[in-house]
């Protein structure tokens, strides 16, 4: 079962209603696993009245009705109603109110959205959404690709479509293939239980299969030719480094029985909600662990000869090991220095995010990795895009190979300028942001701002009503002071007691949940992670004046650049939604600039 109702429309109008929300009611227990609530008869209820009324005129076309379809693999998502034409798909969302919101009209653009990307059959169709407030009389108004409709004038957008009856049998829609792209912590979920992860349509269509292909080529020529390889994968946040090198790690798993293989990362809140969604701290290792008792202590040589180092970019240097611990090394140092006493062969694979260094000590980059080489007595190779040969060329053998760029966000659907509007935003071009806007909103990415805290948690509860899967929530970058006194609590003594594991994995029924949204993540816990729909609170850290950002500075910092590290933050913080962003900005007088600026860089007002 995987819809409440489904019928040709002259079977759906010749049924009484109590017949119709009888097998309504039926279905929906045995797809959901419960009794529907009465508010939910009540909906239905209303929403039978209002299409047999309006739909009669069409009970000799060949259209077919859908209610209730639940999306596949998406937590319980179901558009109200889907009617089935010859070239069209009409995505119907029935809300029992007579106005009309911001929340409602991208809930059923999502839908929309995601079916014409996710479901096979749709791929070539036309997907047009609608929203009917019921209680509305005489509306007709359209919100971009959406049509805000009342029930009298439904007849007037199906006519428009001039649809022509299917001539398809429906159970192939139905039963089509629906594969949404999953968040980390889904995918890494179905990687630990040996599960294929699904057919994703946008990650095979950037190259990560051909990517994993090369990797593990070169990970059997290390093996049958005994050599040392460093691998580097780059890629624009949310690209799906990540997501590779859990897949890589997996693949090695599967090929060969034996524990050849570990994930490292830096990033301690990854790790712990990585172990958190696992219940299990095998899979993923905090790579300092990792170090620390190979590296530092040198207990004993590590079982794996394959290493993925997630963030490479963002090891620490030299001067910041040794502030640690003592030792006049680089991670990268010890790093190779550890895959040096490997028996045989070695890869070490370093995943590579770009303009994301926020931690003091990060700042050095990946031209650490070449010192780390060339001081070992090793022969070692480098595979690498052709953008960072030329930082190895020099020391070392060079393999230019461009599969291992990934240089198209995944997180953000179809929204691939989401990352490059950022960029453009924080150097300052706002006239660019501007362009990038039109196409990313275009694509059902949704770019909000407000000064209302309330009203942008009220968009988030609103959305994503009843859908446990869905994750929102608030986000602030860490030196942003004046927060604490707009009710956005991102202080250091707080912050740091979040449980981020609970914090992204628990849904909104659950008080340690970010949907609660009532505890903050800053750039420090939500790197390499993502958000349905986060809430960025904008602080004085970064302020537009006049043409250009505020210079921040910060006295006594060890950072090299604190300015830098700021600016990064903030495109952390604003590239981590996969539905879209709302930035917060306060009521702070210093801030309303910013706030300007924000809209003519194409954010839209909430």
């Amino acid at each position: 079962m995987k819809c409440c109702y489904k019928g040709f429309i002259s079977e759906f109008l010749i049924l009484t209603k109590e017949n119709w929300l009888k097998e309504m009611i039926i279905n929906y227990n045995q797809l959901c696993g419960e009794e529907p609530g009465k508010l939910q008869i009540n909906a239905w209820d209303d929403c039978y009245d209002k299409i047999a009324l309006n739909m009669k005129s069409y009970k000799d076309k060949n259209y077919y009705l859908i209610f209730e379809y639940e999306l596949p693999h998406e937590g319980g998502r179901r558009p109200d109603l889907i009617i089935l034409m010859k070239e069209n798909i009409v995505v119907i969302e029935f809300k029992e109110k007579s106005g009309i919101s911001r929340a409602d009209l991208d809930q059923v653009a999502a839908y929309s959205r995601d079916i014409k990307n996710y479901h096979k059959f749709s791929h070539m169709k036309s997907v047009s959404p609608i929203l009917i407030p019921t209680k509305s009389v005489s509306k007709l108004k359209s919100f971009g690709k959406v049509t805000a409709c009342s029930p009298d004038r439904l007849g007037e957008i199906i006519y428009s479509l001039d649809g022509e009856g299917i001539d398809y049998d429906p159970e192939a829609w139905i039963d089509s293939e629906y594969q949404p792209l999953p968040t980390l912590v889904q995918a890494a979920k179905k990687i630990y239980i040996k599960e294929p992860l699904p057919y994703i349509r946008k990650a095979n269509s950037v190259g990560i299969p051909e990517a994993i292909k090369l990797l593990k080529e070169l990970s059997l020529m290390a093996k049958e030719n005994e050599e040392r390889i460093l691998a580097l994968v780059t890629g624009v946040p949310g690209a799906g480094k990540t997501l590779l090198g859990l897949q890589f790690v997996y693949e090695c798993f599967k090929d060969d029985n034996s524990k050849q293989s570990v994930f490292l990362s830096g990033n301690g809140p990854l790790v712990e909600v990585l172990q958190h969604a696992l219940n299990s701290k095998v899979f993923v290792q905090p790579l300092r662990n990792y170090i620390k008792y190979y590296g530092l202590m040198k207990r004993e040589t590590t079982k794996e000869n394959i290493v993925v180092f997630d963030e490479a970019q963002r090891a620490w240097d030299l001067n910041h090991v040794k502030e640690k611990h003592r030792i006049d090394a680089s991670e990268p140092d010890l790093m190779i220095n550890i895959a040096d006493k490997i028996p045989t062969w070695a890869v070490v694979l370093g995943l590579i995010g770009e303009g994301q260094k926020i931690h003091n000590g990060e700042e050095t980059g990946i031209e650490q990795w070449k010192d780390a080489i060339n001081k070992s007595n090793n022969r070692w190779k480098v595979v690498c895009p052709s953008k960072l040969a030329n930082l190895f060329n020099d020391v070392v053998e060079v393999r230019v190979a461009d599969e291992l760029d990934l240089n198209v966000t995944l997180r953000s659907h179809l929204a691939e300028d989401v990352t490059l509007w950022a960029d453009s935003l924080l150097k300052g071009d706002i006239k660019n942001a501007k362009i990038l806007s039109s196409k990313i909103n275009c694509e059902g990415f949704n770019m909000y701002v407000t000064r209302d805290l309330n009203k942008a948690k009220r968009y988030c509860s609103n959305r994503y009503i009843n859908n446990n899967e869905k994750r929102y929530g608030l986000l602030a970058s860490s030196k942003a002071k004046i927060l604490p006194k707009f009710n956005v609590d991102n202080s250091f003594n707080t912050t740091k007691q979040l449980k981020v594991g609970p914090w992204f994995n628990y849904g909104a029924d659950n008080e340690l949940s970010c949907c609660k949204m009532n505890r903050v993540a800053t750039e420090f816990a939500c790197q390499g992670l993502e958000l349905d729909m986060p809430i960025v609170c904008w602080g004085e850290d970064l302020i537009w004046e006049k043409t250009k950002w505020k210079k921040f500075k910060q006295i006594g910092a060890k950072a090299k650049d604190p300015n830098q590290l700021r600016i990064n933050s903030y495109r952390v913080l604003l590239t981590r939604g996969r539905d879209g962003f709302i930035i917060y900005i306060p009521n702070y007088q210093e801030l309303d600039n910013t706030y300007k600026t924000l809209i003519l860089s194409g954010v839209t007002e909430l």
